[in-house]
């Protein structure tokens, strides 16, 4: 007897058959928009995770970077970089001591050195370390031509004052035993590169000082138009 489902020939019935090509159609559409939705699915959580894309929760994915923070305060010189020429450099003399005529001598070194003296004049209080120069950004070559100079430990501050003008701050332990380097001396070649003597950070990420709120006008400088800033007389006691 030939089943009632099947042709006498044994051919599949063509019902049969045309509910399973319907099945498989469903099938592979059901499939297709899974598919489709997982991978657009994919691609939102992933701009969500970079930040890309502006999620739905309050809470980020990926934790902030906290603020940099370190116990150096040396700003490191421009990398393979040497002095600059002593002519384009202008610095003031603060004397951080009781001593007379500190500042004095050594513009006079200075000057003799091409060295633009802005200024010498008495520092508002005691100093009782050798040297500490103060700079701005945009003068960390200028500072390290300078502290070439001294034979003394010398520490370089860096603070927030526009322009390029350095501050030599002269101390008791220079007053007592410092010295200038004689310019034969090896650390003065012009030819070296500008170094730190110390674990030292990029500029950019050391946290400047206040700079004082009047400073002379440096006349290597190109903008001027700082109205805060005025010429400071020298004092007696420099």
């Amino acid at each position: 007897m030939v089943p009632v489902t099947e042709r006498s020939n044994g051919r599949p019935d063509a019902r049969r058959a045309q509910v399973r090509r319907h099945r498989r159609e469903r099938q592979i559409i059901v499939f297709g928009v899974l598919i489709i939705v997982l991978a657009f699915t994919s691609l939102y959580f992933a701009g969500v995770y970079k930040g890309d894309v502006e999620g739905p929760f309050s809470q980020p994915f990926v934790t902030p970077e906290g603020a940099f923070e370190s116990d150096i305060t040396l700003v490191c010189p421009p990398p393979d970089t040497s002095p600059m020429a002593h002519k384009n450099v202008g610095v003031r003399i603060l004397n951080g001591t009781e001593v007379q005529g500190l500042a004095g001598s050594v513009s006079s070194v200075l000057e003799e050195r091409n060295y633009l003296v802005v200024s010498t004049t008495n520092w508002g209080r005691t100093y009782g370390d050798s040297v500490r120069i103060y700079f701005g950004e945009d003068g960390v070559r200028q500072a390290y031509t300078v502290a070439r100079n001294f034979d003394a430990e010398v520490d370089l501050v860096l603070d927030n004052r526009e322009g390029t003008l350095v501050d030599i701050v002269l101390g008791e332990e220079y007053a007592a035993s410092g010295s200038m380097r004689s310019e034969l001396d090896p650390e003065l070649d012009n030819d070296s590169f500008l170094a730190a003597n110390a674990e030292c950070l990029p500029v950019s990420v050391v946290e400047p000082e206040p700079a004082p709120r009047t400073l002379p006008v440096n006349p290597l400088d190109a903008d001027e138009s700082d109205a805060s800033a005025s010429p400071e007389p020298s004092a007696s006691q420099s």
